[in-house]
């Protein structure tokens, strides 16, 4: 600091004044009646609660402080002396008190306790000093001298990351300036939401206001509020707006909008968000906002840069390298939820650009989806998928949208990812690409084709058109597949969907079921009269009241052999879900016998499929026994339980649910909290699974519009009743 601390102490000394000291002494503190949210206190107030003094010698300025206890017992020394150096904007504290030097703000020496709510005395001499030492301001005295000394730390925090952000402002001085037409084309193009605002009057309104062309048009028909058409006059796609129903505003959706331009060292990427607000009172003039939030700088390499806009350091906004660090409750919370989306394209830019992009097919990407998509999306999935541009120009469309909206689907698909041919890629040959692009196929088409190929047979487009509709894969037939050709697989499923009057893929369960209780039975599931059943429901139905039949003790014998797991875990769970009140209990059985003699009591089909078994050597669920205290070893409920304790099911005999379960649902929540409890990190990374696995399954059955055709639920979809059957446990 260039100040010497000795010439500041040499300076002349400010004591405190008669004045000071009798006002000090008449601003006795008085006790007052607070009232806040947790009722009313009592506290100590008075009108100042520091009093100052300032001179001004050699350019520097020295204010003294005064506390007022010190003023009362007539101490005159101050208690901390502050210098200030305007040509270097440099300022130090002396603590009176403690003989040291301190570097902190005013706002941060100690202050009395009851400085709130209270004044600093000065005169109006000394104000109007430190007005003219330190510039015009809105602040006075004190303030000031507050005012500067944060303006200053700021200024030096701001010098301090100056290294990091002159390279920052280098790379963004390189942005060329926004077009001329820039503002009227958001407006018009950007922003693709118009309106027709229109009066309500009796027979229907003749006129309204366009948004697009901006005047009053002519109206067919009768409008209806919210109803969409075409604006008469320009052809733009309108919503229909009856200003008696409007609110006081109207937003449109924010949408993203993107600017592609070349720089020096590449192009930059420039992504905006924007929207209109039409006032009820004024809506021919709406109010349109574009904010620019990211920039992503490409070199020739494609090798990116990005940039966001962001508070930087607490400071100042402004442009940031890199990517936010992403917090629901920081700063940075906007873009959770915001950008990153299709958005118009700026067009007049693009040309000009066909030297720097002509290897990488955006510009035609871009032209293809009519100028709506997202320029940075398109390079992170070129990065992902290198053959995605070939996939694009191949005319693969539909293969080529789901690599856009779920990356991950050509996952294990390429065969060969150095090759440069795409044939090769994608483990195909000529032909078998050419059915890809005639039948415009996805993931689905390719998985099968590429099993074709290995296999060596060949499959008609039909049937493999049909597996695709019907979201059959090869591992979904992995049960039958070698022992009946897909032809015949897809002629069987046909009839017999047609029999049962079931959805394929219900069919397919059925199917897959019926094997898997035939091997068990020891039914030689190769001869075609056992695989190939006739009355497939039939039999199947047959199996499960011979399953059974068999003998518990060597059927869990059995279960054990191919889930050895089970009975460990249905033991190591009863610590943590068991729990009893009063009138009812939660048991945890003891292993694959206790579940088996529970599901033949309750007339379950629980035993007759791996199902159950595999969810519980996974982890994903969990059989549990719901019983009455007053008869515990008497079946009562049956629960499907996730490791969270969320309820998937809770069924009596028959499947069903007696009106008895409202009071035990009760139950059921008080054991969810004490089951919450005691759940571990790894719980609850095994419910998270089960949760996903659990909506993926449902979601299944939503699409097969699977329904039950027996008992007492007929006719109701399968998906509604275990959704409706479902507690998740919320706490």
């Amino acid at each position: 600091m260039t100040m010497k601390k000795r010439e500041l102490l040499a300076m002349r000394q400010l004591y405190a004044t008669t004045k000071m000291v009798a006002t000090a002494k008449e601003d006795v503190p008085q006790k007052v009646t607070v009232n806040t949210y947790w009722g009313t206190r009592q506290e100590l107030r008075q009108k100042y609660h520091l009093y100052m003094r300032c001179c001004i010698e050699n350019d520097i300025l020295k204010a003294s402080l005064f506390y007022p206890d010190n003023l009362r017992v007539n101490g005159r020394q101050p208690s901390y002396e502050i210098y200030i150096d305007r040509s270097t904007g440099r300022f130090i504290t002396y603590d009176c008190i403690n003989s040291k030097w301190r570097e902190a703000k005013v706002d941060r020496l100690e202050r009395s306790q009851m400085w709130y709510e209270s004044n600093v005395w000065v005169s109006s001499t000394d104000s109007k000093a430190i007005e003219t030492y330190l510039g015009p301001s809105d602040k006075k005295g004190y303030e000031a001298i507050l005012e500067y000394q944060q303006k200053q730390r700021e200024e030096a925090r701001i010098r301090r990351y100056k290294k990091e952000t002159n390279a920052w402002d280098a790379d963004m001085a390189l942005t060329p300036t926004l077009p001329k037409d820039w503002e009227r084309w958001v407006a018009k193009v950007g922003i693709p939401q118009n309106y027709i605002f229109y009066e309500y009057r009796r027979g229907g309104a003749k006129t309204g206001y366009c948004t697009y062309c901006e005047r009053d048009v002519l109206i067919k028909g009768k409008p209806r509020h919210n109803k969409t058409g075409c604006c008469p006059c320009c052809r733009h796609e309108i919503t229909y707006k009856a200003m008696g129903k409007l609110g006081w505003r109207l937003d449109t959706e924010e949408v993203c909008i993107y600017l592609i331009q070349a720089r020096p060292d590449g192009f930059v990427v420039r992504e905006f968000w924007a929207g209109k607000r039409y006032l009820k009172k004024d809506i021919k003039t709406p109010k349109i906002y574009c904010k620019e939030h990211w920039r992503t700088i490409y070199d020739e390499n494609l090798n990116r840069r990005p940039y966001y806009w962001s508070l930087y350091k607490q400071l100042t906004m402004r442009w940031i390298a890199g990517v936010p660090a992403y917090s629901w409750m920081g700063v940075n919370a906007i873009y959770n939820s915001h950008g990153d989306k299709p958005g118009r394209v700026y067009g007049k830019s693009l040309p000009p650009l066909k030297p720097i992009l002509r290897q990488t097919g955006l510009l035609e990407w871009i032209y293809g989806h009519r100028m709506v998509a997202n320029p940075d999306a398109y390079f992170t999935l070129r990065k992902k998928i290198p053959q995605f541009e070939q996939i694009w120009k191949a005319g693969l469309s539909q293969l080529a949208d789901e690599c856009e909206h779920n990356s991950g689907c050509m996952y294990g698909l390429i065969r060969e990812p150095e090759s440069t041919s795409l044939t090769k890629a994608l483990g195909l040959d000529k032909q078998r690409l050419e059915r890809l692009r005639q039948n415009d196929g996805g993931t689905a088409l390719l998985k099968w084709l590429q099993a074709e190929k290995q296999s060596g047979k060949l499959i008609s487009d039909e049937v493999l058109n049909w597996f695709c509709q019907q979201e059959i894969s090869q591992s979904n037939l992995k049960f039958i597949w070698g022992k009946m050709t897909a032809v015949q697989i897809y002629n069987y499923l046909q009839r017999q969907t047609e029999n049962s009057q079931e959805p394929v893929q219900q069919v397919l369960t059925t199917w897959r079921d019926y094997l898997s209780m035939a091997e068990r039975l020891g039914l030689d599931t190769n001869d075609e009269i056992v695989y190939r059943v006739k009355l497939l429901r039939q039999r199947h139905d047959e199996l499960v009241l011979r399953c059974k039949q068999m003998d518990r003790k060597k059927q869990a014998t059995e279960v054990l052999k191919d889930f050895p797991k089970v009975d460990r875990i249905c033991q190591s769970i009863k610590a943590k879900y068991e729990y009893a009140n009063d009138e009812y209990a939660v048991v945890a059985p003891n292993g694959v016998l206790d579940i088996i003699v529970e599901g033949d009591m309750l007339c379950h089909c629980l035993r007759g499929s791996d199902r159950y078994w595999d969810r519980i050597q996974t982890h994903e669920s969990y059989i549990l026994f719901l019983r009455r205290v007053s008869a515990p070893d008497t079946p009562y409920y049956t629960l499907e339980v996730e490791p969270d304790g969320t309820v998937r099911q809770k069924r009596t005999k028959f499947d069903r649910q007696e009106d008895d379960i409202e009071d035990a649902k009760k139950f059921l929540a008080e054991w969810q909290q004490v089951v919450t409890k005691r759940l571990t990190r790894g719980d609850r990374k095994k419910a998270e699974v089960s949760r996903v696995l659990r909506e993926q399954e449902f979601d299944q059955m939503r699409r097969d519009n699977v329904i039950i055709y027996t008992g007492s639920l007929a006719g109701r979809r399968l998906v509604d009743v275990l959704t409706a059957d479902l507690m998740e446990n919320a706490a």
